[in-house]
């Protein structure tokens, strides 16, 4: 078995994988650069017990940061705890995808991950979308090529910025508003979290096909249940995305 670790500037989600590839758990914790090894080792080894997994069950470990801050941290309690070197995905680590920006140093573990994923469980060309802490969208070609991306505010992200900045508005939690009109304004509120996502997502992607060609469009992040029946249902939702690419990742390096 092999843990996948995916660390978001908000969240960092476990993922366990059994010897088959089919991943029989997912939780996730608040991403804390202050939290120690310990704190992450015992949670790790506390869900081990609640899913009567033995440590010596775990093989490996495979991790996509986008906080460098949290990676010694986290490689100590692997060590410590599972007594596991884990696989860090940065460049130069074996993924199958031909990465054609100005820099490829600069491309984040997530974006990369997902499009791993996402070419080889759906096939390329593909869009991948994945909604969190930011909204992005990464691009390959029918080459495994990635090209490039689009990096936006994730919708809370957008939205806590706008409250902070005008006095009358109150905080809201995305939610599915009764209609694209508000009648108030936390319905106003949670309306532009819903449409005006949607709106700006369809809109790029529409342009991304006009310059690539048709292709594909895989979701993914933890946003993306607040506007499942809202999306075009040509798309493909996969919350899972980044923890089987994790998992693609790790078998290709082996």
């Amino acid at each position: 078995m092999i843990i996948c670790v995916d660390v978001g500037n908000s969240n960092i989600v476990f993922g366990i994988f059994n010897n088959d590839d089919k991943l029989i758990s997912t939780f996730r914790m608040e991403a804390k650069v202050l939290r120690t090894s310990d704190e992450y080792g015992i949670a790790l080894i506390e869900h081990l017990r609640y899913l009567g997994i033995a440590i010596n069950d775990i093989g490996g470990g495979i991790i996509a940061s986008v906080v460098p801050q949290i990676d010694p941290i986290l490689e100590k309690a692997f060590a410590k705890y599972l007594n596991v070197t884990p696989l860090f995905v940065v460049p130069g680590t074996k993924t199958g995808i031909k990465i054609k920006i100005e820099n490829p140093k600069q491309l984040g573990a997530d974006l990369l991950v997902g499009a791993v994923a996402a070419a080889n469980i759906y096939g390329a060309p593909c869009i991948i979308v994945d909604l969190g802490t930011a909204t992005t969208l990464g691009v390959v070609n029918n080459k495994n090529e990635f090209l490039g991306g689009i990096i936006y505010p994730g919708v809370m992200t957008a939205y806590d910025s706008l409250i902070k900045s005008t006095a009358l508005l109150e905080s809201a939690k995305i939610g599915r508003p009764d209609s694209v009109v508000g009648r108030d304004t936390m319905s106003s509120i949670q309306s532009g979290m819903v449409y005006g996502t949607i709106g700006a997502i369809d809109g790029i992607i529409k342009q991304i096909k006009k310059e690539y060609g048709d292709m594909k469009v895989i979701v993914t992040g933890g946003i993306s249940k607040f506007l499942l029946e809202h999306l075009n249902p040509e798309y493909i939702i996969d919350e899972n995305l980044l923890m089987n690419g994790l998992n693609i990742i790790f078998k290709k390096n082996q």
